[in-house]
């Protein structure tokens, strides 16, 4: 014990004097040279400390440094130099921690507060809102676990767990049924320690499932089988087994799918690779057409999901005028990859901002010239609304947001009405009908042309 104070006391001290000491070598030596000494040995005692960090400490200290260094980066007017998905991986081990808590609700608003004086004056306000809106998302899918007491000894029944969620506002709803899918499916992998769980939302105990539950519920249920297949395949995985991989994520979707869901579960696998392994979008794209072609569309809708929330577009800054537009055609490699990607962009957006129409106004002065030269946009938009429509067809924000008026010298006005009035009025009077009938609400998640 009595080495052990030693070190506890003399370790800040020693720290202390090694500042110092850096401090003084760069005032006796202020070159270029001179500062690249002292940030090497800043760099060394900061490596040799990262080695003795482990489980929470070592995630927080990962996340922390991430975010720090892409702020000073925004600060001063570069592009973040961050490796996003090793944030997005981080955050999704700690989600519902303290740490994480505190950088969402306290850290992040004033950041971006700050962060949105460095956006053009007309753009700020929506691009500002547009920040709160994805933060908000981000609370409801994270607190799911502190706000319905969900840990290992909760044996809580998926039918309970969305009976509660029903009672929860019409808006946040969804989100929160997509959040406690996505903890169902890792349950159920961690109780088949490394097998096939099958029958997730087929079992006979949950067929009083209701019914505006189900897109989500398979959206969760995807996205959590998705994670459970990528974490094994890396860029240099031989093709052989990532094709496996492939087949397996399928196998599992489809043994838990409900009949006209499983294209809400296969589209996940797009959102997971994109968030948390985007080193893997090649390897996928080039061999899900040898396994599963019908999943290439979904796969590539989710994608354009992910995008939308990418941490790199979170800022206001390095959001608008919305730059993940301007990045599609670097990011998609063919012309089926661009059109469920920004299908599956518009579909985010619109589901996220329909309480704040001055957001999609915003990015129509920018984008709806491109918009009204197909039908992709109309496509995403219209597919949201019909999946918001069948989750919470009473929410009060669904009727404001199609029959919104801009100002009738706001060139967004005719956009408005021509890309997302009058085709939301059809979906929802017409197609949603057509497709709840028909059993086929999974093509509200991929493009298809046409009115959906």
């Amino acid at each position: 014990m009595r080495s052990f104070t030693k070190s506890a006391l003399t370790f800040p001290w020693a720290i202390s004097m090694f500042g110092v000491q850096q401090i003084a070598n760069l005032l006796s030596s202020p070159s270029n040279k001179g500062v690249a000494d002292v940030t090497a040995a800043l760099d060394d005692v900061t490596h040799a400390t990262e080695q003795h960090l482990a489980g929470w400490a070592n995630q927080s200290y990962t996340t922390g440094n991430a975010v720090l260094r892409g702020l000073i980066d925004t600060m001063m007017l570069d592009p973040p130099s961050i490796d996003s998905s090793a944030i997005m991986r981080s955050m999704a081990e700690m989600q519902s921690t303290p740490l994480f808590q505190t950088l969402v609700n306290y850290v992040a608003p004033p950041v971006a507060w700050l962060d949105s004086f460095l956006v053009a004056r007309r753009d700020s306000p929506a691009a500002l809102q547009e920040f709160t809106n994805k933060l908000y998302i981000i609370q409801l899918v994270t607190q799911v676990h502190a706000d319905f007491g969900l840990d290992s000894s909760n044996e809580e029944s998926l039918t309970s767990l969305i009976d509660r969620a029903a009672n929860k506002q019409t808006f946040p709803r969804l989100w929160v049924v997509e959040g406690l899918a996505n903890y169902y499916g890792d349950r159920a992998l961690e109780r088949m320690a490394g097998g096939d769980p099958h029958d997730l939302l087929t079992d006979p105990v949950l067929a009083g499932l209701p019914p505006w539950s189900l897109t989500m519920l398979h959206a969760g249920i995807g996205m959590s089988l998705a994670k459970a297949v990528l974490k094994r395949l890396e860029p240099e995985t031989p093709a052989e087994t990532v094709r496996a991989a492939i087949a397996r994520f399928v196998s599992l979707c489809r043994n838990s799918s409900r009949p006209g869901y499983a294209g809400a579960a296969l589209e996940s696998l797009g959102l997971a690779t994109r968030t948390l392994y985007p080193n893997l979008l090649a390897v996928m794209d080039r061999e899900i057409p040898q396994v599963e072609p019908a999943l290439h569309g979904w796969f590539w809708h989710g994608v354009g999901r992910a995008m939308y929330f990418d941490p790199m577009n979170m800022l206001p800054s390095v959001n608008a005028p919305w730059r993940m537009i301007a990045r599609l055609d670097a990011e998609t490699p063919h012309d089926l990859a661009y059109r469920n990607a920004l299908s599956g962009i518009s579909w985010a957006m619109a589901v996220v901002n329909m309480r704040h129409t001055n957001v999609m106004e915003a990015f129509l002065r920018h984008h709806g010239a491109l918009f009204a030269e197909h039908d992709i946009f109309t496509n995403g938009v219209t597919s949201a609304l019909m999946m918001r429509y069948d989750t919470t067809r009473d929410d009060a924000n669904i009727e404001p947001f199609i029959h919104h008026t801009p100002a009738p010298a706001d060139p967004t006005a005719e956009w408005w009405r021509t890309l997302i009035a009058e085709p939301c009025e059809r979906a929802l009077q017409v197609t949603y009908g057509e497709l709840l009938r028909g059993g086929a609400l999974e093509e509200l998640f991929h493009y298809s042309p046409g009115p959906v």
